[in-house]
């Protein structure tokens, strides 16, 4: 039986109001996906070159601490922190202000999009370094 929080929900923020979802999506393509971005792949399937066959929700958790997936868990608490930061960054010192200004053209000019990982078959070969199959 899930343990209920004691904090009822009228007294969290909007950021632990967030549903997450985990996920898998099965398509076809008539291009190689494999070093493409999510993007490219989506652009390549609108275009007409592939069909998603499959959007299959597995796992939903009401919080983040639900996610066993520490590198997933991160990655959104880092978005939480990022939104908390525009949200209130007006009411941040000048200084501070200005490192994360100077960070991100940094980062922009710095950072390439990183390709969808490649995730073989269950039947034929092994899943991502790291990663079990289901």
């Amino acid at each position: 039986m899930p343990i209920t929080p004691s904090t009822s929900q009228d007294n969290l923020t909007d950021e632990h109001k967030e549903k997450y979802f985990s996920f898998h999506v099965k398509g076809w393509t008539n291009f190689d996906p494999t070093g493409k971005t999510l993007c490219g792949i989506a652009e390549g399937i609108d275009q007409g070159d592939g069909f998603l066959n499959l959007v299959e929700v597995l796992k939903i958790e009401n919080d983040l601490a639900g996610i066993g997936d520490e590198d997933v868990r991160e990655c959104f608490a880092n978005l939480l922190a990022a939104k908390r930061l525009i949200k209130t960054i007006r009411s941040l010192p000048k200084s501070i202000r200005e490192e994360v200004q100077l960070a991100l053209k940094t980062e922009d000019e710095s950072v390439p999009q990183k390709p969808v990982a490649s995730v073989a078959n269950p039947g034929g070969a092994e899943p991502m370094p790291g990663k079990q199959w289901p």
